[in-house]
This record gives C-alpha cells, structure tokens and sequence, in this order.
C-alpha cells in the first residue's frame, strides 16, 4: 500500500494493529461518475474515520496508468492508502471487484463482503451502521 502526501508517493505506514473493518475503493480518473463521487467520500472519510480507529479505506484504481492513478489521488486529495496499480489482477482483490465503478465495499477481518453491490453512497450508510 501506499499513500500520496505532499503530493508525493510514500509507503503506507501500517498501523499498530490491523483495522477490524476495511472498505475497498474501486475507482478511476477517467470515470466521470467516480470523479462525482469521490469528493464526497473524501469529505465523509474524513469525519467517519476520526471517529473510528477500527475502520480504514483503501483505493483500488481501475486506471489506465500508475501516473494516472497518482494524478487522481493528487486532485481529488485521497486521505486514504492505495493499493499498487496493478492490484485489479491480484486475485486478492479481484475477487470483491464490481462490473462498474465507482464501486465501495466493506470487509470484515474474515474476508467476507459485509455489504452488497449496490451504489456507493447507499454502501457509505450501510459502513456507518456496521462499524461500530
């Protein structure tokens, strides 16, 4: 994983512990829909995770380009860490990837799919009733 700060790549740096939920970001600069959406989940994961050490937010870019990719984690300003360009081949990924973007799901430390393919803002509220 890895973050942009100061409009710079860095690594991520891992938390003492893991988070007890993680929320998967399927996304991508060239998607008209996802550059919609994400200021409001910047905007919610900033407020939501203050509130909880338990939960964290990962991007996973359906972009053409790494350079892509940290372009559009520059201008929409993501908080949160990122998984490596090519993760969308990852089968660890793969297997929660949506047929559309942009797509946010929510998994439990099993690795389970806590909520269902439904739109992204619907999934922001059911995190919220989840996460506790």
């Amino acid at each position: 994983l890895f973050q942009v700060v100061d409009d710079k790549r860095v690594d991520y740096k891992k938390p003492a512990t893991n988070p007890q939920y993680t929320a998967l970001y399927f996304s991508a600069h060239w998607c008209p829909p996802c550059r919609a959406f994400t200021p409001k989940l910047v905007e919610w994961y900033k407020e939501f995770k203050a509130k909880h050490e338990n939960f964290e937010l990962v991007f996973v870019s359906s972009d053409k380009s790494e350079k892509a990719q940290i372009e559009y984690m520059k201008e929409a300003g993501m908080p949160w860490p990122a998984a490596k360009f090519s993760a969308t081949s990852d089968p660890n990924f793969r297997k929660y990837a949506p047929s559309g973007i942009p797509y946010l799901v929510l998994i439990g430390e099993d690795g389970k799919a806590l909520t269902e393919k439904e739109g992204a803002g619907k999934t922001m509220k059911k995190i919220e009733e989840l996460v506790k």
